[in-house]
């Protein structure tokens, strides 16, 4: 059988029609059948062993079974063609007995012969499909005599189907110019992953998807190499087991390849294979070098027309990817028969790609070369380009193949190992290698390689606790990186620069750095540094608060930079955290602590930082995560959470403004709506120090007033906030001034004015895409939104995506007095006067008669014993 142990079984001697049953373990190629159904005339199956050209056949025809003669060369003397059809012809049932009794199997004259064959058949009225299965078993002499007639007088009364497994076998190309043929190949018969999904359900064989997608990528779909790992893998049962190299590991399926498919090439062409095995795609030039002779590129070409184990591509078609199981194949026989070859053959390769330009090609094969001077020597000429273009995990594994002693007095080797341990956000691994460069003088190391240690050091000066001490555009070294002759220099040194911008506040200055370095990195075609540079350009409006300019750039670096890039490098860490703000801020707090778990988890050796990036990027994430719990409803431990974070944020952190604004508005707000004035308290009185002169400070000092009613003293505290004396460090801090106004006009009565604060927040959110201040907006608020739904026009989506996530209940009702008006409800049931709970509080009259009033309203009371009522209802009172 073509597909499984590589054998046919003897089609003539299992059935009278000739037509092999399809095996239950494979599957029904519907969407190949089709395509056969569209052809009345010729067919030509071209593959290598284990395709199932035969299966494929058998299904197609099934239900055509008397109308078929099948033949194959393992029943019939290979040197007798004509003989062999006609005796499949007189075996099928579609063939009156005696019809062909005027042929006695010795004729010669292929075209008259098969002329007569084609009038006796007509006169008939017989129609037959004749399917020579495996055409190249038989003599080339026999095949040049038979096959170009046979393809001439196709169609009816004779239908042609022919099957090879080496494509010089049956010349096509007169019936492919007129259009008389369907042919299939490899690519055509190869299983899809959805297919080896079903074919593992089939047969019960129990693995994880992953497992499924690199036997996938490791098989290209081959149907046999399929079945036989597949039935490795039902014996191993170990569905989260690597599935490893199969065709190195699985006996059979090694064994499938040698027989079946090895020992059918020659000598040349097995050397070619074994040689050229280190590379995944070679090119004609390169397999001369590595086979040591000028015909292998003209070898794995014939290869690919003709036995579909090589594709080719390219200009001339001079680009070859060897079949991976055929490459993987040739690479494990050299490793367990010529290691020494193997590793030769590495070294030969990265010569090469080195002699072409390609150092990432150069480094890999260095790599599997074992060679550690070679290494070193690659990382020394293009380690830092490497990293430039994204390479950080192979740069990193290729510093830690060498044995330390190589780095002892190789000041090059150290500053690519710091670069490459900053670019991974491990600042104590790369301090260490920053160290030892710095043992070598100054004025002995050449230019370049004095810009790369610049570098490093003003990259490295963010990750520090003294970073503060140390201005990394201050020096000589860095001014002349902006003029260096390599173009990834310049643009790093530009993004240096956004970093320092962004520290200062700055956001102007680091906007146009950042559109600079995004200039060059496009011209440069550098696709890794440009997606850095968007991600610059995140965390920039990030920390502006302007959200939705954010996330825009958030998705051009994550488009940028593939996933294993952005697992490597920059983006693990940062994205995270910027993808948790987002979800918090746009009132999605499950997500958010998805994110910020995951941002935890990245940080590694940022963790432990008590300064620099990595306390700023820990002390968000505690936020986030204290605030993303308190707006989930557990908020057991959310204040304490968001009075750790604060307390950690010291003065001379970096992006403590941005930081402090952040934290300050959410946990005052926060202590506010809990009831937690002593709590809202501490917080303003920390802010006063920390963010002066701002307008998130503005907001603080209005909140506490509007919550006792005061609400003249608030208006007065926001003042210098709408005459523009101060400003916000957070866009979004405007988002809760618009909804503490907006309260404040409800609560005296101005519901118009409310009405239009209100039109004004929802299009400042829609514009921010923030949604999180009015989300925990007091229940007036939310009340007034549902009075004046379906009237937003281009705000309509979000205001009713708020009422999904704020309906007015009578729960919300309760939760949303103020401070000062619970401790006014505590006193209602003790039958005290107006008078009595004034003095009591130490408040006026009409103070309390207003917090009455309001309590009335927001209880849904008319009177004291119903709002008493209410409030034991909702849990309020005890």
């Amino acid at each position: 059988m073509d597909d499984q142990g590589g054998t046919r079984p003897d089609l003539l001697s299992l059935k009278p029609t000739a037509v092999p049953r399809l095996p239950l373990v494979l599957l029904a190629r519907s969407r190949l059948v089709a395509k056969l159904d569209d052809t009345a005339d010729t067919v030509l199956i071209c593959a290598p062993a284990g395709y199932g050209k035969t299966l494929l056949l058998s299904q197609w025809l099934e239900d055509q079974a008397h109308k078929v003669a099948w033949l194959s060369p393992n029943q019939h003397n290979r040197e007798a063609l004509w003989p062999a059809m006609l005796q499949a012809l007189r075996r099928s049932p579609a063939i009156p007995p005696g019809a062909l009794r005027q042929f006695s199997g010795d004729e010669e004259d292929a075209v008259e012969v098969l002329g007569d064959l084609a009038q006796e058949l007509a006169s008939t009225g017989t129609s037959v499909r004749l399917v020579i299965d495996g055409v190249d078993g038989f003599s080339s002499d026999e095949r040049e005599r038979w096959i170009p007639a046979l393809l001439n007088q196709s169609g009816p009364p004779i239908q042609l189907a022919l099957v090879a497994r080496d494509s010089t076998a049956v010349d096509a190309g007169p019936a492919r110019l007129s259009g008389r043929i369907v042919e299939l190949r490899s690519s055509d018969l190869a299983f899809s992953l959805e297919e080896i999904n079903v074919l593992a359900a089939k047969t019960t064989t129990l693995t994880g998807m992953h497992q499924r997608r690199e036997l996938f990528r490791q098989t290209a779909g081959w149907p046999a190499c399929v079945v036989l790992a597949l039935r490795y893998l039902r014996e191993a049962a170990d569905t989260e087991a690597p599935l490893g190299d199969i065709a190195a590991n699985n006996r059979q399926l090694s064994d499938y390849l040698d027989h079946h498919i090895i020992r059918t090439l020659s000598g040349e062409e097995r050397h070619v294979l074994s040689s050229t095995s280190v590379c995944r795609v070679v090119v004609a030039a390169q397999a001369n070098t590595l086979a040591g002779h000028r015909n292998a590129g003209s070898i794995l070409s014939s290869l690919a027309d003709d036995r579909d184990l090589v594709e080719s591509a390219g200009s001339g078609r001079k680009v070859f990817l060897v079949h991976p199981l055929i490459r993987a194949f040739f690479r494990a026989e050299l490793a367990r028969k010529q290691p020494d070859e193997l590793l030769r053959f590495s070294r030969i390769a990265a010569q090469w790609h080195e002699q072409a330009g390609e150092p990432e090609a150069t480094l890999r094969h260095a790599m599997d070369s074992a060679d550690n001077g070679l290494i070193g020597e690659v990382l020394e000429r293009h380690g830092a380009s490497l990293l430039g273009s994204g390479e950080v995990m192979q740069v990193r594994r290729a510093i830690a193949a060498l044995p330390d002693a190589a780095f002892a007095t190789n000041p090059t080797l150290c500053v690519v190992a710091a670069l490459a341990h900053v670019e991974s956000r491990q600042p104590t691994t790369a301090t260490r290698y920053m160290a030892a460069a710095n043992r070598t003088r100054a004025d002995d190391l050449p230019p370049d390689l004095r810009e790369l240690q610049a570098l490093a050091k003003a990259r490295l000066s963010w990750f520090n606790d003294g970073w503060e001490d140390q201005d990394p555009q201050a020096t000589a070294d860095y001014a002349a990186l902006r003029f260096s002759r390599q173009s990834d220099v310049r643009i790093e040194a530009r993004m240096v620069s956004v970093t320092a911008a962004l520290v200062e506040g700055k956001y102007g200055t680091a906007e146009n750095e950042a559109s600079a370095a995004l200039m060059e990195a496009t011209e440069a075609g550098n696709a890794y540094l440009a997606g850095k540079v968007y991600l610059k350009l995140a965390a920039t409006y990030s920390m502006q608060g302007q959200l939705r300019r954010a996330s825009h750039f958030l998705r051009l670096a994550e488009d940028k930079l593939p996933a294993h890039v952005w697992t490597a490098g920059a983006g693990r860490s940062v994205g995270a955290l910027m993808h948790a703000s987002a979800a918090l801020l746009r009132a999605e707090p499950a997500e958010a602590l998805r994110f910020a778990a995951a941002g935890v988890a990245e940080l590694g050796q940022l963790g432990a930082a008590s300064k620099g990036v990595g306390a700023a990027m820990r002390a968000t994430l505690e936020i986030i995560t204290a605030c993303a719990h308190m707006d989930s409803g557990d908020r057991r431990n959310a204040l304490e959470g968001m009075r750790q974070a604060r307390l950690r944020i010291g003065r001379d952190h970096l992006f403590a403004q941005p930081l402090a604004a952040c934290i300050a508005v959410i946990e005052h707000t926060a202590a506010l709506v809990l009831g937690h004035a002593d709590h809202a308290r501490e917080v303003l009185e920390w802010a006063e120090e920390r963010i002066p002169g701002t307008g998130e400070l503005c907001l603080l000092r209005a909140q506490g007033p509007a919550g006792i009613s005061r609400f003249d003293a608030a208006a007065d505290r926001l003042k210098p906030f709408h005459t523009g004396a101060v400003k916000p460090v957070l866009e979004w801090t405007r988002l809760h001034v618009n909804v503490l106004e907006c309260s404040m006009a409800i609560r005296t009565g101005r519901r118009s004015l409310a009405g239009k604060i209100l039109e004004e927040a929802l299009r400042q959110a829609d514009d921010l895409d923030v949604l999180r201040p009015l989300a925990i907006a007091p229940h007036e608020v939310i009340d007034l939104l549902v009075e004046r739904a379906g009237s937003y026009g281009p705000q309509e989506t979000l205001a009713q995506r708020l009422l999904v996530l704020r309906p007015p209940t009578d729960a919300r009702r309760a939760q949303a007095l103020t401070p000062r008006e619970r401790e006014v409800l505590t006193l209602l049931p003790s039958h005290l006067s107006q008078e009595q709970m004034a003095a009591e509080l130490h408040l006026s009259v009409n103070t309390v008669k207003t917090h009455v009033r309001i309590i009335y309203s927001k209880l849904g009371a008319g009177s004291r014993h119903d709002a008493v009522a209410a409030a034991y209802k909702s849990g309020y009172l005890p």
